[in-house]
């Protein structure tokens, strides 16, 4: 971080940093916004009051869903902040619209991503010497950014499936479903038996998913030709303990509710839930906070450990080795 730290200091021009250590993250600088913490430990400065209003309405109230929070926020975030006066506003906006492209992920987004860097830094040089002509600012600035190509955040997976499910419950639906037994037999694709399979939860980080990085579809071929039931979920980092906590539950949850000594979050989602036998996580980061760990101190174990005393079931983490 340090090595880092010091390069980033010799960047003049716009710096934009994403998923990375929160000591990277306080190097972000488009324009007039950044995230430099203020002197006396104030905090960062980042966006102004009116912006931070916005950003908290994508939040469930809870410390450990505000990163979710701000994924959500991404979608329509840059689109609203057209509507706040002020050039920090506009800045972050800048930021913003070139996370949505790298969250994004993919050739095409990147490439966009680029674009809009080169665009803003060549317009932020224009303002301190003239570098171009007004003709040529006048192109800059008519430039159209690419559409964004858009992957569902959050969903489900499998060789055998066209696309993505949408959740848990449809998932299951399909795999255990005559059609998915009978595409199997056309492919020579070994499933795990439907009743007597344990139903294992594969938590999968999801830029490896749009990537399509091998091991994936490896390691969900392999789960099912030993006769485990795959449940892969992929998810961009921040999201596992709303998984857990919304989406999956367990034999001893279902009991504990029906007894009253187990009470589910308010955010549970029976309609789209399924349970599972174990949970394994491939991401690498905590079940909560991900890998930007902005919590309370100590609250995100907190969550955690009440979120799997609850489930009382297996909890693995698998990094795969690429990590």
């Amino acid at each position: 971080v340090q090595i880092v730290s010091e390069l980033l200091s010799s960047v003049k021009g716009p710096r934009l940093l994403f998923e990375c250590a929160t000591e990277l993250m306080e190097f972000n600088r488009v324009g007039t916004f950044n995230m430099e913490t203020k002197e006396g430990g104030g905090g960062s400065d980042g966006p102004p009051p009116a912006v931070k209003a916005i950003l908290n309405k994508f939040s469930s109230g809870k410390e450990e869903d505000k990163i979710n929070g701000y994924l959500k926020m991404l979608k329509v975030g840059p689109d609203l902040l057209k509507f706040i006066p002020g050039e920090k506003a506009s800045d972050l906006r800048c930021w913003l619209e070139a996370y949505r492209y790298w969250n994004q992920g993919g050739l095409n987004n990147v490439k966009a991503m680029l674009q809009l860097v080169i665009q803003r830094y060549l317009l932020e040089q224009q303002q301190g010497e003239s570098i171009m002509d007004e003709a040529e600012k006048m192109e800059l600035e008519s430039l159209t950014l690419p559409e964004l190509e858009v992957t569902p955040d959050i969903g489900l997976l499998h060789p055998l499936l066209d696309g993505y499910a949408s959740n848990p419950k449809s998932y299951m639906e399909w795999r255990l479903s005559s059609t998915t037994a009978n595409l199997a037999k056309q492919r020579n694709f070994k499933l795990a038996p439907n009743d007597s399979s344990p139903r294992i939860a594969l938590l999968l980080y999801r830029k490896h998913v749009i990537t399509n990085q091998r091991y994936i579809q490896d390691l969900i071929t392999y789960f099912e030709s030993e006769g485990l039931l795959p449940i892969p979920v992929f998810i961009n980092g921040v999201e596992a303990h709303t998984i857990v906590r919304d989406w999956l539950t367990s034999q001893h949850e279902i009991e504990g509710v029906s007894h009253g000594t187990i009470v589910r979050d308010s955010t549970y989602k029976p309609s789209e839930a399924t349970c599972v036998d174990a949970i394994v996580s491939t991401i690498g980061f905590p079940l909560v906070g991900g890998p930007a760990g902005s919590m309370e101190a100590g609250r995100n174990v907190d969550v955690a450990a009440a979120l799997l005393e609850s489930m009382d079931v297996p909890y693995i983490v698998a990094s795969p080795l690429l990590l």
